[in-house]
Order: structure tokens, then C-alpha cells, then sequence
């Protein structure tokens, strides 16, 4: 039978940790250990989750979690001393897993961050506000969702139809901003117990929302809460810290407990957590890994998970070619050609394979 981890020894990194990193993207290579640390913890969640689809006899989900992450290669460009990510091995499961988790969410960070500078250098001066509003906490986690987002279609018709006709229809706060994006978060709720949803939005307006107004119009169309704050960001750095709290939806379900973690999982799969309106409207999330800097030399670093740790197993310096790609040439520690990633992962996947149909077939007697 394959040993269980325990939550505790294990000590998964909290969703607040793993978004500090969201945001950081490309950085340099003296920053990699601290990153491959943030990799770690996050990887360790996965496993925790994994060995709790075992437990329910999901096991193509448990499969994946556990290969999740277990290869990276990364490429260090010394020229501008960035180390991107250019291969894994990825689940994609962003509910499910932290570190898929961590990889949107920095790519929805670097989309938006990009849309609102070019925004602000054509439209104008715009100040960003951050705006955070419950609804009533609830034990049926599908209604209490479908009730916050029928409040939030409330909200834009009435944006809506303020903007089509000024002159006839009632002013609302929602009306202020030019554009904005949100994430809808759930979480166990402190002092209930019961499912609590809520919306974290960023809103660009020429002029400042009334909170008390706004709260107001939200008990107007929720009926159960009135709760709603806004929060003027002062500098740029502020505004890149809305945008993480916003785009760190999937990573708060790592603090989950592993069974309402699947159970979110389960109910809230396929279900929009994410929109955007206005001038933000249309903005493109990438969901490849990091692009490569064409014509620089490199050097490739495959790292391996090796239980408590991802371990380097092999570098090789990579000289930019002229028109057929990159030529390859061996430097320290164990060099590794291109079929080598492949060839390990797959390795990797055959011998969870046989590690599975012999814990079945120890079920079985």
C-alpha cells in the first residue's frame, strides 16, 4: 500500500506564502533556490491531495497530481540573468494543485499588469481601487456560489443600463469604473463553518466609489449581506498587490482541509471564477509556460523531485544557432540530451503504473 502523508508533518505552505511568489515570474538565478523552495511546498500539497483521490478511488486524479511537477527545466539567460521555466511536467488542476495554481496565477498577474499600462498611457490617468463584497455564508457551497454570482449579473445590468441611458435610469457605484476584473474566492467561513463566498474586484474609475452607497445597492440586490469595502491603492506597488489578491483565488483552496478542497474542486470545475469588463475586457492568459529569449545563449537546468526537495540532475550550456535552433554542448554534472526530460518523465509515469496495480493487486488478497 502506497504510505500516506500526514497534513501536519507535511506542513503544505499556506495560500498567503505561495501568492507572494505569483507575482515574481522571471527572476534571477540567485533567487532559484527560493523559488524551487515555493515549487516544493506546493508540490507537497499535491501529493497530500493525491494520496486523498487515492483514498476515494480516484485514481487517473491521483495519477496526475503525484507526476505534477515532479521535472523542471529551467533556462538561465546570464545576459539578463533571468531563469524561465521551459518544461514540466504539469497537471493543469489549478484547484486541485498549488504549483499549476502558482503558474496562472502569475500569467493572469503579467496579462493584466500590461493591459492597465497600456490603459493608463491611452486613456489616461485612472485610480484603482480594490472592492471586496460577501454574501451570507451558507452550507450548500454550489447555491451560496450561484447566489453570488447572480448578485454580481445584478450589479453589471444595472451598470449596464445606467450607461446606455443616464438621463432615465438610477446611478449606481459600479458606474465608476471604467473597467476592472474578479475573482470569486471560497473558503470555510471563521465563525460558521459554512461555505463563505465573496468577490475580490479591481476597478480603474476617474472618481471614487462611495463605499456606503455601494453598500446600499449590494443589499438592494443580495438580500443577505450588505458587506462590501473599498480600498484605494495608493502606488503602483499596491496595485500589483490587488491584482495578487485577486488572481490567488485557486491558491486559497490549498488551505482547504484535502475533502472540501475536492469537494470545491468537484462543484466549481467549469464554473467562470474569473471576468473582467470594461477596458480590461478581452485580456489573454497564456497557459504555456514561460516564453524562451530568442538568439541568447543559455544554460539548461533539469531538476527532479526527490521526496522532500527537488534536486539538480543535469546542466548543459546551449549556444544560440543561426537558423536551425540551438547547438548543444555538455557542461557540468550529468549532461543530458533532449530526449532525456521525456525519457524520465515517462519513466517516472510507468512506475507509478506498476505501483498501482501492485497495491491492487495487495488489495486483492
Amino acid at each position: 500500500m502506497t504510505k500516506k502523508r500526514s497534513p501536519e508533518k507535511e506542513n503544505p505552505l499556506t495560500a498567503e506564502f505561495l501568492a507572494e511568489s505569483a507575482n515574481q515570474g522571471t527572476v534571477g538565478v540567485a533567487a532559484l533556490p527560493n523559488r524551487l523552495s515555493r515549487y516544493a511546498g506546493a508540490h507537497q500539497r499535491a501529493l497530500l491531495m493525491a494520496d486523498y483521490a487515492e483514498s476515494i478511488t480516484e485514481l487517473s486524479m491521483a495519477r496526475r497530481l503525484q507526476s505534477c511537477g515532479h521535472w523542471l527545466l529551467f533556462r538561465h539567460y546570464p545576459k539578463q540573468d533571468e531563469v524561465r521555466l521551459h518544461a514540466a511536467s504539469l497537471c493543469r488542476k489549478h484547484l486541485l494543485c498549488p504549483l499549476c495554481a502558482i503558474r496562472r496565477g502569475q500569467k493572469a498577474l503579467e496579462a493584466y499588469a500590461a493591459r492597465v499600462e497600456y490603459v493608463q498611457g491611452t486613456i489616461g490617468p485612472l485610480k484603482a481601487f480594490h472592492v471586496i463584497c460577501t454574501v451570507r455564508d451558507g452550507a450548500n457551497l454550489l447555491e451560496r456560489f450561484h447566489h453570488l454570482r447572480g448578485v454580481m449579473r445584478k450589479m453589471t445590468q444595472a451598470r449596464r443600463d445606467y450607461l446606455k441611458d443616464p438621463a432615465k435610469r438610477q446611478h449606481v457605484e459600479f458606474a465608476k469604473a471604467v473597467g476592472g476584473v474578479h475573482s470569486i474566492e471560497v473558503k470555510r467561513g471563521k465563525g460558521s463553518g459554512l461555505w463563505h463566498p465573496h468577490v475580490h474586484m479591481i476597478w480603474l474609475c476617474h472618481e471614487a466609489p462611495d463605499q456606503a452607497k455601494l453598500r446600499q445597492e449590494w443589499e438592494g440586490w443580495a438580500g443577505d449581506s450588505w458587506s462590501c469595502k473599498v480600498v484605494p491603492f495608493h502606488s503602483q506597488e499596491d496595485l500589483i498587490g490587488g491584482f495578487q489578491e485577486v488572481f490567488k483565488y485557486a491558491l486559497k483552496f490549498s488551505e482547504m482541509a484535502p475533502a472540501d478542497n475536492w469537494e470545491a474542486f468537484q462543484k466549481l470545475s467549469g464554473h467562470r471564477l474569473v471576468d473582467s469588463f470594461g477596458c480590461l475586457r478581452g485580456v489573454v492568459i497564456p497557459d504555456e509556460l514561460d516564453e524562451p529569449i530568442e538568439g541568447e545563449d543559455f544554460e539548461e537546468m533539469l531538476y527532479r523531485w526527490m521526496g522532500k526537495g527537488y534536486s539538480l540532475r543535469g546542466t548543459r550550456q546551449v549556444k544560440a544557432g543561426p537558423v536551425l535552433g540551438p547547438r548543444e554542448k555538455p557542461m557540468h554534472g550529468r549532461g543530458y540530451t533532449d530526449d532525456d526530460f521525456r525519457m524520465a518523465a515517462a519513466a517516472y509515469n510507468t512506475q507509478i503504473r506498476l505501483d498501482r496495480a501492485r497495491s491492487r493487486r495487495l488489495d486483492g488478497l
